[in-house]
């Protein structure tokens, strides 16, 4: 093993990588895993222990002040709590205390805890809407999913739209940035690439993060480019040009709209294998329908199951379709040693593991691994 890791090392190094950081983001990567690993096996363990009984219990409780709509929002109130309580102390370790360790956060507790009971009120919000209308939709019709998939689509259009504006707001400052020189250059990148955004933003990232972010966020009236100070603060104009250059990419490309397609597609999977579920469920759960309210662990632990499994798929697309990426900012922006700097300087600033192991690498990345990006350049320059 030591003989492998003085390998990548070496490897690493000759590429530009710094050696002691992608060795402390391994470290920090693996502590990171340990605890998804952990935290799942808790969600299995409490869905099994529902299921076993306790889940008629549950809507027992939720049924107190009436059936309905009253009860679906009740219960999944309280579904929500189940599942989060037990993983307060991991979400306190691996958001909280691990960030700050390995200091790609510098937050304070007090701002982390604002930050985390705004995530908190999100999530119970649009979970407590998307069990209302899956369920009322159950009770409706046998085509329930049908209608769930093309609201939920619906859905995501106008989040994607209200995103940059609404909810992104609620956790950072942003604000035009100062330098006009910049700014014109990457709106002339927009307009190359045949893209219209309405304006360049600074991210105030450095009172909570040392990570560096920049891209595109929004639809049509919303879009526009954003970048981190973390970022405008550690790379140069030309530096930040590729990072755009290969955001504008995805939407010359029409990746955005192919990766929700494939999103689409794998969410239609995922709720007619809950249609499924619950069918088979009923009589074995001793469920009254599959409307009850009761199966919805049934309903969580199913489209757990459905994304895990398509999760390497839709990532190995993703993966392809950021490879060409690369290769447009490439060429869009003729300049293969700022594009390399970058790869190198992000990685290691933002503890991204720029040579995973292959295996991992299929399973969970989304982007080609660091090492691979550095090395598309550098062949693009001969």
């Amino acid at each position: 093993m030591e003989v492998v890791n003085a390998a990548r090392d070496a490897r690493l190094a000759a590429l530009g990588f710094d050696v002691d950081r992608q060795r402390l983001a391994r470290e920090y990567k693996r502590k990171r895993l340990a605890m998804s690993v952990v935290r799942i096996v808790v969600y299995v363990v409490i869905s099994a222990w529902l299921l076993t009984g306790f889940t008629f219990t549950v809507a027992g409780w939720a049924s107190a002040f009436g059936g309905g709509p009253l009860q679906y929002a009740l219960y999944a109130t309280l579904l929500y709590f189940l599942y989060w309580v037990p993983v307060i102390p991991l979400g306190i370790l691996g958001g909280f205390v691990l960030e700050r360790k390995y200091g790609v956060s510098v937050q304070g507790l007090r701002s982390w805890l604002a930050d985390a009971a705004k995530s908190l009120a999100i999530g119970i919000g649009f979970s407590l809407v998307a069990v209302e209308v899956v369920y009322l939709l159950l009770a409706a019709t046998p085509l329930w999913w049908l209608y769930a998939w093309l609201l939920g689509m619906g859905l995501g259009v106008v989040l994607a739209w209200l995103g940059p504006v609404v909810i992104a707001p609620l956790f950072y400052r942003f604000e035009l940035i100062a330098d006009e020189a910049l700014a014109s250059r990457l709106r002339a990148l927009a307009e190359r690439a045949g893209t219209k955004v309405v304006g360049v933003f600074r991210m105030v990232a450095s009172a909570k993060t040392t990570r560096a972010f920049g891209g595109l966020a929004g639809i049509g009236s919303t879009r526009r480019i954003i970048l981190s100070d973390t970022l405008l603060n550690r790379y140069t104009p030309e530096e930040v040009e590729t990072v755009i250059a290969h955001e504008l990419a995805h939407h010359a490309h029409r990746d955005t709209l192919r990766l929700t397609v494939a999103g689409a597609l794998a969410g239609l999977v995922g709720l007619l294998a809950v249609d499924r579920v619950l069918l088979a469920a009923v009589p074995t759960l001793r469920l009254s329908g599959p409307a009850d309210i009761a199966g919805l662990p049934l309903v969580a632990l199913t489209i757990a199951t459905v994304s895990t499994a398509i999760g390497p798929v839709l990532n190995g697309l993703s993966r392809r379709w950021e490879a060409a990426a690369d290769v447009f900012a490439l060429r869009m922006t003729g300049n293969y040693s700022a594009f390399a700097s970058t790869m190198v300087k992000i990685h290691d600033q933002n503890l991204g593991v720029a040579d995973p192991h292959p295996f991992v690498e299929f399973l969970f990345h989304d982007h080609p691994s660091g090492r691979r990006r550095v090395e598309t350049a550098l062949r693009w320059r001969s």
